[in-house]
């Protein structure tokens, strides 16, 4: 059965990251009110599951996530930048490299949390220059409802609000500070107590930028949903079974190395008195909940029995582990399938014959399409780029040569990996260690462990010790041959029919 067949036979299967409390099924308004769970999503990515509404129920599938996530962010990249000015293409392209990394962030925030808002800003350094900074604000900070955009879809209006908290001489503190962004405008409000380095409760501030220098990214943005969908999204619902089934193992396991031991008495108290050695004082407290009755080399059981009769037996279960294995394989292939071609986790899936040519193509063009979505985000950067440095400079810098108007973003065209050029970098490759070990320039113990950072190899250790014992004779007689041509003793033609001879 195909993936997308399942889903369709389990429509039932809904939520993922929404949460809708819908009742409606007009489909004009079954979707007004969805909103991510991006708690879930962030607990699932850092590996810190919250134990609130049952997140930590995921704690064990969500080894895929950071992988996925972070690997899809380095494989979108940046873009190349050009515009009729080359002074500017240069300058926008050093600001984007010297900013990779913050970049990237910005990309897995996205991703993470559904959508993610970047704020440019003009900011001193410590030498009192003025640069242009990229800034990240939490979505949680975000007062939506006060925010306000235009047809265009920018904003007029943002706002953010946070809470410090402090202790002043051993008092407890807090503020309420929110930050107004309007066209050349900031605005600074202040409700409780006035933290260090704020002198007064309202700060208005002009702004270089004419308009409000914000922008949301959203992931997997849909025309009927409000925020984007977190990247991991498909994957959620086989991330929980897949927790669930490896903690039924562990249960599972605990119960086959320690058997429980089934009792049918007449009598509780009396088998415990004479069986045990307890007291009526103890089986009173046993009976109270205060005390517990060490049982360490079994589990015990103990019943009252419908008649006179004892029996005693010993409850034997089934060892399932390895269908539970199966399971979790195939729980495995599935969050494989919904994030990323399997060759980039690493591993190789015998419950999947889709090869690596198959699999590339699929995965370059998902890159591809990312890489498309982020395109308003840098044309919107480009020119939120370009105002900071005129207000910077106080003139146009770039007009001389062209101006900055009409830039082009494009993106370095991703390559899908073909088995057949795969094959042939592999064969340069081992030919080159061939020649490297001939010469004397490596030994076979390091040739071993670079070709194991080329790909893997299936041999274990004797295996790759023999080999390399091999190659290290091999090299041996190829140095006493090369010696011997060098000294006139043989030809080069004999001296390599001798070597065939002899291998």
């Amino acid at each position: 059965m195909k993936l997308a067949d399942f889903f369709m036979r389990n429509r039932s299967i809904s939520g993922l990251f929404l949460d809708s409390g819908i009742t409606k099924r007009d489909a004009a308004e079954a979707f007004s009110s969805v909103k991510t769970d991006y708690v879930l999503s962030r607990s699932l990515y850092s590996s810190a599951p919250s134990h609130q509404s049952g997140y930590l129920d995921y704690a064990l599938g969500n080894y895929c996530t950071k992988l996925y996530i972070d690997t899809f962010c380095w494989f979108i990249g940046l873009p190349d930048i050009q515009a009729e000015s080359d002074t500017f293409s240069k300058a926008i392209q050093a600001f984007l490299t010297r900013n990779k990394t913050l970049l990237f962030n910005v990309y897995k925030q996205t991703m993470v949390d559904g959508k993610h808002y970047v704020w440019i800003r003009l900011e001193q350094t410590a030498t009192g220059k003025s640069e242009i900074r990229i800034k990240q604000i939490p979505l949680e900070l975000v007062v939506e409802d006060d925010c306000i955009k235009d047809l265009t879809g920018g904003y007029t209006r943002f706002v953010t609000e946070t809470v410090e908290k402090w202790k002043e001489r051993g008092v407890d503190r807090k503020a309420v500070i929110r930050i107004t962004l309007e066209a050349g405008k900031e605005t600074i409000d202040i409700d409780g107590d006035l933290p260090a380095g704020y002198q007064q409760k309202q700060i208005v501030n002009r702004t270089a930028f004419p308009f409000v220098p914000v922008f949301c990214l959203y992931n997997n943005k849909q025309t009927f949903l409000k925020d984007g969908i977190p990247e991991i999204a498909p994957a959620v619902p086989f991330i929980r079974r897949y927790d669930a089934t490896l903690r039924k193992v562990g249960r599972h396991i605990d119960n086959i190395l320690e058997p429980r031991l089934l009792v049918r008495v007449k009598n509780v108290a009396q088998f415990l008195k004479y069986s045990f050695g307890l007291t009526d004082e103890k089986i009173g407290h046993i009976a109270e909940g205060k005390e517990a009755i060490d049982m360490t080399q079994f589990k015990a059981a103990i019943m009252d029995g419908e008649d006179a009769a004892s029996d005693i037996r010993y409850v034997g279960q089934a060892n399932n582990v390895e269908s539970a294995v199966s399971l979790l394989k195939l729980l495995h292939w599935i969050i494989v399938e919904l994030t990323m071609p399997e060759y980039l986790y690493g591993t190789a899936m015998q419950s999947t014959n889709a090869s690596v040519a198959e699999q590339s193509p699929v995965w370059a063009k998902k890159v591809e399409g990312r890489q498309g979505e982020y395109n308003e985000f840098y044309y919107w950067l480009v020119d939120v780029f370009k105002a900071a440095r005129i207000a910077l400079a106080g003139r146009d810098e770039f007009a001389g040569d062209g101006g900055a108007d009409n830039p082009i973003v494009r993106w370095q065209e991703l390559t899908a990996k073909d088995d057949v050029a795969m094959m042939n970098a592999l064969a340069t490759f081992v030919g080159a260690m061939d020649k490297a070990m001939m010469m004397g320039l490596v030994s076979p113990k390091s040739a071993f462990n670079t070709l194991k950072t080329f790909m893997a190899i299936p041999a274990d250790y004797e295996t790759e010790k023999d080999a390399a014992s091999e190659w290290l004779k091999l090299k041996i007689r190829l140095e006493a041959l090369q010696d011997r041509i060098r000294s006139g003793d043989i030809e080069a033609e004999a001296a390599i029919e001798d070597l065939f001879k002899s291998a």
